[in-house]
């Protein structure tokens, strides 16, 4: 190897470390036992979801719907052709099957499939309909409010999670945690024997997920707690 791919390379562990350690400045992530980890789930908060086959139609229903059609009619032809790509075009509407209902958080949410690495949701207020944002599909909502989901992929799947909430009328990312050593398709897609959720709150302020150490290449379970100021 020459001596200036080997720079290269050091560059790169060094510029990976500096991420590792500012992410480990806003989170205190541990490795816990399966044990903690089972205990913990059966005392998990999980904030109130509405499954779109209980959400009441009604006047703001109905105009998210068609602001969503709208946005999706917007979007370039190429983009709307790789989400029919992902999906049967003739079950793919712009109807309550699509929609999420955070009462709590007064948000609609339409989920749409952004690309072949991550799906993504548009956010209205529920009072008024109006768009606010979008964010990624969030797997698990705390009681504050705040939202986590794993980040889309490229070449491989790292744990890269990323952190949104709401602030008035937007919604916005607030801070990331991203980790080569850790797998995060595990915390994607969950087998359906699988009595124990892959990814939840503990606290408002403890996030418990299940991943896959690459380099021990073994199952391994996080305790990740958000620090005050990200809290607040």
């Amino acid at each position: 190897m020459k001596l200036m791919d080997k720079r290269f390379l050091i560059l790169l562990f060094a510029i990976a470390n500096v991420v590792v350690a500012s992410a480990q400045a806003v989170f205190s992530v541990e490795e816990i036992s399966r044990t903690d980890y089972i205990k913990a789930e059966k005392e998990c908060s999980r904030y109130n979801v509405i499954p779109a086959d209980s959400i009441i139609d009604n006047e703001i229903v109905n105009l998210v719907l068609k602001e969503s059609q709208t946005k999706f009619e917007q979007l370039d032809s190429a983009t709307r052709q790789e989400i029919y790509y992902l999906i049967d075009e003739e079950e793919f509407g712009f109807n309550k099957r699509q929609l999420l209902y955070l009462a709590e958080l007064k948000l609609y949410g339409l989920a749409i499939p952004n690309d072949p690495f991550e799906d993504s949701v548009w956010w209205f207020d529920s009072e008024s309909g109006k768009y606010i944002g979008r964010s990624a599909f969030p797997m698990a909502i705390n009681t504050n409010g705040i939202f986590v989901s794993q980040k889309g992929y490229d070449c491989d799947w790292v744990l890269n999670l990323t952190f949104f909430r709401r602030d008035g009328n937007v919604i916005y990312e607030f801070e990331s945690y991203k980790n080569h050593r850790y797998n995060g398709e595990t915390v994607v897609y969950q087998p359906e024997d699988d009595k124990y959720h892959h990814i939840f709150w503990h606290n408002n302020n403890i996030l418990y997920l299940t991943t896959y150490d690459i380099l021990r290449r073994e199952d391994v379970y996080l305790k990740i707690k958000i620090q005050q100021s990200v809290r607040n």
